[in-house]
């Protein structure tokens, strides 16, 4: 399982391709967008935005899924500025509850869940969080999205063991959706799929063709 702490992540290249950003909101009648904005922490009007190619794979994704099954788009683009704010929160998060580990240490274990903005792959327009919708209605996925991972469980991790039958399924339905078109999933998070970041780019074995997006 490759995490976000692997330095190897830090050292894919990036060469950004110039390609645009565009709006997933309308972009098909089975991709759902969730203007609540209830569990993120961006205030960006452009955090359902995704560089075009994402959003044309989205379009297949939702395709290879059940007639009865949609996407809801949880959070796509997110702002430099708010991912290293997030990065930080996060640490200080892990700094609370861990008091026993050094700096150097609490900054790996924090790069497993919170990208930090070097690699993150949100402000690229690149990474996706989505779930699984039927009738409007998330379907069971066994946590929560952006849940907190809690060990030994670990019960955020895609491949988790320690979920039931149906909720596996759920995720694998996820996965299988957005991998068949491309897309990489991170195992810390059912939810988490992207193209084109470094994260995608180490995976792949490529050089990453997004770099963030400056601005809002």
């Amino acid at each position: 399982m490759i995490l976000l702490n692997d330095p190897r992540v830090r050292e894919v290249p990036v060469s950004d391709c110039g390609e645009r950003m565009v709006s997933v909101d309308g972009l098909d009648e089975r991709i759902a967008v969730d203007w609540s904005r209830s569990e993120i922490a961006s205030n960006s009007d452009r955090f359902c935005y995704a560089r075009e190619s994402v959003s044309d794979m989205l379009r297949r994704a939702v395709a290879c899924l059940p007639k009865n099954i949609d996407f809801l788009v949880k959070e796509i683009y997110r702002p430099y500025s708010r991912q290293l704010c997030s990065f930080e929160e996060g640490l200080e998060f892990y700094r609370e509850s861990n008091p026993e580990l050094n700096e150097e240490a609490l900054r790996e274990l924090a790069c497993q869940y919170v990208a930090p903005p070097e690699v993150a792959g949100h402000p690229t327009g690149g990474a996706v969080d989505i779930v699984l919708i039927q009738d409007g209605k998330e379907l069971d996925m066994g946590t929560k999205f952006n849940d907190e991972p809690v060990a030994p469980e670990n019960l955020t991790y895609t491949d988790c063991p320690f979920i039931a039958p149906e909720q596996r399924v759920n995720r694998q339905m996820l996965s299988q959706a957005m991998e068949s078109v491309g897309f990489v999933n991170y195992p810390a998070e059912w939810w988490h799929f992207s193209y084109g970041d470094p994260y995608w780019g180490l995976v792949i074995g490529n050089a990453a063709c997004y770099a963030p997006v400056g601005g809002e």
